[in-house]
C-alpha cells in the first residue's frame, strides 16, 4: 500500500522526512562518503560537543529556512537538512558536506576583521569543498564558488553589493583553505 507521503515525494521529486533520514543514516553509518567522515573527524577532534544535537532531516517549509537545503545552527549545535528541498541522495550528501564545513569552521579559531568576512570565508570554503568541488574548469569552479558565496553572504551581510566586497576581500585565502583536508587534491577523498 502506497502512503500519501511516498506519493507526494514521488510527484514532487523531493525526499520525505523518512527517506531523508534513511539516506542520511546510510551515509553516516556505512561510511559511504569519505568527505563526510573526514569532516566529522575534524569537527570532533576540535570539539567533541560541536554537534551535540546531531544532524537531522526536517521539513523547512513555513520556517525562516524554507528556501534552504540545509543549515548549520551554531546556537543549538546541530545541522538540519531540509528534506522538502532535497531531491536525491547526492544532493543530500552535497548539502551535508556544505553544512559540515560550516560546523568545522565554527570550531576553529580565526581572525577576521568582521563577522561578514567570517561568513564570506565559510561560504567560499563550503562551496569549494561541497557542491562546486567536481567542476573541472578552474574558471567555472571559481565562478560557482563566487556566486554561491555572494548569494549566501548577502543574506547575512547587507545585500549583494556588500557581500561582493566581503567575498572579494577573503576569496583567495579562503579558496586555498581546505582544512580538515591536508591539500586541495586530498579533498576529493
Amino acid at each position: 500500500m502506497l502512503t500519501i507521503q511516498f506519493i507526494y515525494s514521488c510527484i514532487t521529486n523531493r525526499l520525505s522526512e523518512q527517506e531523508c533520514t534513511n539516506e542520511l543514516a546510510d551515509i553516516l553509518n556505512n561510511n559511504t562518503s569519505p568527505k563526510v567522515a573526514r569532516l566529522l573527524q575534524g569537527i570532533f577532534t576540535l570539539n567533541p560537543q560541536a554537534l551535540k544535537r546531531g544532524i537531522t532531516c526536517r521539513p523547512c517549509h513555513g520556517t525562516e529556512q524554507q528556501s534552504r537545503m540545509g543549515y548549520y545552527d551554531g546556537r543549538y549545535q546541530r545541522i538540519v537538512l531540509c528534506c522538502d528541498n532535497i531531491r536525491s541522495k547526492q544532493q543530500l550528501e552535497e548539502t551535508l558536506i556544505h553544512e559540515l564545513v560550516h560546523a568545522f569552521d565554527a570550531t576553529r579559531t580565526g581572525k577576521f576583521t568582521s563577522i561578514c568576512h567570517l561568513v564570506a570565508c565559510g561560504e567560499i570554503r563550503a562551496s569549494a569543498i561541497g557542491q562546486c568541488h567536481d567542476i573541472k574548469s578552474e574558471s567555472k569552479k571559481r565562478a560557482c564558488i563566487w556566486d554561491d558565496a555572494v548569494r549566501s553572504t548577502a543574506v547575512h551581510c547587507g545585500g549583494t553589493d556588500l557581500a561582493m566586497t566581503f567575498v572579494q576581500q577573503v576569496f583567495d585565502n579562503c579558496f586555498k583553505d581546505t582544512a580538515p583536508f591536508t591539500t586541495a587534491s586530498s579533498s576529493t577523498s
